[in-house]
């Protein structure tokens, strides 16, 4: 109830700083007592949503993982179809400018897990090269959800699936 609370505040008022326990508490129909028996105080609750969203999106990936598929779209496949089933709370959480580093995990989440584990950048000369490839996919792919997000791309989530996959098909071929 807390989370939940805390993140439809966060998309109501954009910055943690303001956002009051007691405006919290009431948000989430409890006393003030029982948010500080789980929770220091607001960064507290911050953390450990957004500690949850990125463990939420590492599960996906380990099942992933599990199917041992090195193709790419299969991997943004299943990761899109996380987002939209998940986009409300995404939506709440990228639109304060307090998610710099949440966002920066998820970078590093999709970086280090998808990209890592989909050896598809056959078109690389070097590991060099190849690395440079990886970091700018997961730039582009995490900055332009987070955009939209955020309201600044005025497609649907299904265009906007359908156009990054079909970007990413190009860019790889």
């Amino acid at each position: 109830m807390i989370r939940t609370a805390f993140a439809e505040l966060i998309g109501e008022k954009k910055m943690i700083a303001n956002i009051s326990v007691s405006e919290l508490a009431e948000r989430a129909d409890i006393a003030k007592s029982t948010f500080y028996n789980h929770y220091d105080d607001i960064y507290a609750v911050a953390d450990e949503l957004y500690r949850e969203l990125v463990d939420s999106l590492n599960t996906v990936i380990d099942e992933m993982v599990a199917d041992h598929t090195s193709d790419y779209r299969v991997y943004l496949e299943k990761i899109f179809d996380f987002l939209k089933e998940n986009e409300e709370i995404y939506r709440r959480v990228s639109t304060s400018p307090d998610a710099f580093l949440f966002i920066e995990q998820i970078k590093h989440l999709v970086l280090r897990r998808v990209f890592s584990q989909a050896r598809f950048l056959g078109a690389a000369k070097s590991p060099e090269e190849e690395y440079i490839q990886m970091h700018f996919l997961t730039n582009a792919c995490v900055d332009i959800m987070v955009n939209y997000y955020r309201g600044d791309i005025n497609i649907s989530f299904d265009e906007l699936k359908a156009a990054v996959l079909k970007l990413l098909e190009k860019m790889l071929t």
